[in-house]
């Protein structure tokens, strides 16, 4: 799946969690929700023994971006 997504210019890939569709030059990069309250889940996989950056949760030394809501007409 990452192969067919679009970096944005800094590298950086933003995801498109909406029910309908972005437009075609965003669909690489659209997951389909649907039409109402969506729960998001983060699942990290940790190569190391030791215990992630990650965690205590909100504690550790690297946070996952933030989600934002965007209302683009």
């Amino acid at each position: 799946m990452l192969p067919n997504m679009k970096k944005n210019e800094d590298g950086s890939i933003a995801i498109y969690i909406q029910k309908d569709s972005p437009g075609s030059e965003k669909d690489a990069n659209w997951l389909p929700a649907p039409n109402g309250p969506i729960y998001l889940v983060m699942r990290l996989y940790w190569p190391k023994t030791e215990s992630s950056s990650v965690l205590p949760a909100g504690e550790g030394t690297w946070n996952p971006p933030g989600v934002t809501k965007v209302n683009e007409m």
